[in-house]
């Protein structure tokens, strides 16, 4: 049973941080708004210069908001201003989809810009930063506070240039690779040296949790030895499951049999893979077999011009200038064909938790943080709250279909999508993976139905794609949803059909397969009813989906080799179990990570600050005069606290 809300509040459960508490100051920025609009332009910009001392955070809040409807053309809501008010007192907040977390993040980081703080509103991709970027510059503009973006094609100058600013929007791994590549300059004239004095993180569960546990990689190459990879592909390639090689239980790792190594041994001329002067050609093999069996073609990289391109999974998204280090994208190059570049070498990494810890305050906004209050509590000791939705929810989450197999779950997802087609509703379908969603499209083009699809291979229309899926009789099919950033407004870009497709029942998301969390479903039916606007959501998926076996207990297991036998309940709770177990696993994952990490990340901090002492004690700034820098940067790093940074 869940527990009332008022018990969390009382016990101080994570989750349950009073956003209501923030009343009495958003109460006092409204009453200061309109004394705010009788100001010329010059004098709102003067009155921002100082900040009233009696209640700050209610003055800076209230020129944000005056800021908002000048330069916007937006009066923020009550709503906006509470999570804005929160994330000013150091609060993770929950909004819900289409309730404006983007000029929420905007209110908080021009009135932290006020009381003079350094603020970088991170995002998850560069996209969302230099749109953010250029559509809250207006507000910041009125109030005379500088604002930017950084995004992977800048050059250090530029990327200095934009750290300067008071407020810049930046990707989390931009950021990260900026700092990491700070840590390899000679001179700190040659830094771009981003500030980490507040950080506002938008989709905070995705980047803070999903994304915490993967590390930035600075790499370099070594020659390529693209002759000695390309044979140990064709080795590999033919050999069977559960006679060559075997898969764990979670498709992690895979490794080969005694069979599966005398047969190599055999094709190589008898040799013995394990004598020392051949251990190079059984780690080649070993990449080979893990590229081969475990990596996934449209699911793990997509193959683009004759170059190899990874897939953030968790984004749905090529990541840009990445690649598997150890010799592994290489590996995986010559499965696919593709010349192999040189194996990867590590110069450093840096976790996403650490990035992040680095900022004096941390704060964020996403529309499912409750869903990791704890993991928000245990990992950054941040409390979090929720703002209500501004308008009663209207969305139908209808019964979840849970069929046999992952064929039937499509099968009875493009019955519904043509059925619902028919009456012009617009459809939202969420897939798993690129893959999969290529394959809807040919299932709904078998039947003659054309959909748009967005996946990794055509993010850049993106924008375009998202805002456009709630036309009248657009079918729209995509994979992951979170941080994509563009609301979905039924009737189009413009709202012109807005009430023809309220009247056939509003935008229709329907998602086939499990996510690996409830959060990720979550946010995929919060796309559809935004503003109080009607919709609905249902969700197909089996008993044999590739998370319910890669999860399953052994009870689990032994129930789906046959599921006819299983009745409608028991198919649901197997799902469930699944799912429930699978972000378990993510957070204990998650807390070995961190402590594996503790010990490397002393030694490097150590590292550190000996560099920082002996570098040279001057750098100049953008204006080209010298600043003196008595002291090291960098914190002497600590021995007793795993919050160091």
């Amino acid at each position: 049973m869940k527990t009332p809300e008022w018990v969390r509040r009382v016990l101080g459960l994570p989750g349950a941080a009073s956003v209501a508490r923030q009343s009495t100051v958003v109460d006092a920025a409204l009453e200061r708004r309109e004394a705010l609009q009788g100001l010329t332009a010059e004098q709102l910009r003067e009155r921002a210069q100082t900040t009233a001392s009696d209640s700050p955070h209610a003055e800076v809040l209230a020129l944000a908001g005056e800021a908002a409807q000048r330069g916007l053309g937006t009066e923020p809501f009550r709503e906006q201003y509470l999570a804005a008010a929160a994330m000013l007192d150091g609060s993770a907040v929950e909004m819900d989809t289409g309730e404006g977390k983007t000029l929420a993040g905007a209110l908080a980081a021009a009135a932290f810009a006020l009381l003079g703080r350094s603020v970088h509103v991170i995002s998850v991709n560069d996209y969302l930063a230099a749109r953010d970027a250029e559509w809250m510059g207006p507000l910041y503009s009125a109030l005379g506070i500088s604002s930017a973006a950084v995004a992977q094609p800048h050059t250090s100058k530029e990327r200095r240039a934009a750290y300067r600013a008071q407020v810049t929007y930046v990707s989390v791994s931009e950021v990260g690779y900026d700092v990491l590549r700070d840590r390899f300059r000679l001179s700190p004239t040659e830094r771009v040296a981003p500030a980490r004095d507040v950080a506002i993180v938008d989709e905070a569960d995705a980047v803070m949790i999903d994304e915490a546990m993967v590390p930035l990689v600075l790499a370099g190459t070594t020659p390529a030895s693209g002759d000695d990879t390309a044979e140990a592909a064709e080795l590999v390639t033919g050999l069977e499951a559960g006679t060559h090689y075997e898969v764990d239980h979670d498709g992690a790792t895979v490794s080969f049999t005694d069979a599966g190594l005398d047969l190599l041994e055999a094709r190589l001329g008898g040799v013995n893979l394990f004598a020392d002067e051949n251990i190079p050609t059984f780690t080649r093999l070993n990449l080979a077999l893990h590229a081969d069996v475990l990596m996934r073609r449209d699911v793990d990289y997509v193959v683009e011009d004759g170059r190899l391109r990874l897939v953030n999974t968790s984004r749905g998204r090529i990541a840009p200038g990445q690649r598997w280090p150890d010799g592994l994208h290489a590996a995986v190059e010559a499965k696919e064909g593709l010349t192999a570049s040189g194996a990867g070498i590590i110069l450093d990494s840096l976790t996403v938790q650490d990035l992040l810890l680095g900022y004096d305050l941390l704060t964020g906004m996403s529309g499912t943080v409750i869903a990791v209050a704890e993991e928000l509590t245990e990992f950054y000791s941040l409390r979090s709250g929720r703002v209500e939705r501004r308008l009663p929810l209207r969305r139908t989450d209808e019964d979840d279909v849970v069929l046999a197999t992952p064929e039937a779950a499509a099968a009875a997802a493009v019955d519904e999508v043509e059925r619902r087609h028919r009456t012009g509703q617009p459809i939202l379908v969420g897939t798993q993976s690129i893959a999969e969603s290529e394959r809807m499209a040919d299932l709904l083009g078998g039947r003659g139905i054309e959909a748009r699809v967005l996946n990794a291979k055509n993010d850049r229309d993106e924008a375009h794609t998202v805002a456009r899926a709630g036309e009248l009789g657009a079918l729209t099919i995509s994979t992951q949803m979170s941080g994509r950033g563009t609301d979905i407004v039924l009737g189009g870009v413009d709202g012109a059909a807005h009430d023809a497709v309220a009247a056939r029942g509003g935008l229709a998301v329907i998602q086939v397969g499990m996510y690996p969390s409830r959060r990720l479903d979550a946010q995929l039916r919060g796309r559809a009813g935004r503003q109080g606007d009607p919709g609905s959501a249902i969700r197909f998926s089996s008993v044999t989906d590739e998370l319910v076996l890669n999860n399953a207990t052994r009870t689990i297991r032994e129930q789906v080799e046959d599921p006819s036998r299983l009745d409608d309940a028991r198919r649901h709770v197997i799902t469930e179990t699944a799912q429930r177990i699978s972000e378990a696993i993510r957070a204990d994952l998650h807390r070995s990570t961190w402590g594996y990490t503790r010990a490397i990340r002393r030694q490097r901090d150590t590292v550190l600050f000996e560099r920082e002492r002996l570098m040279p004690r001057t750098m100049r700034c953008a204006s080209g005069s010298a600043i003196s820098e008595d002291t090291p940067r960098m914190p002497r790093p600590s021995t007793a606290s795993a919050r160091c940074c």
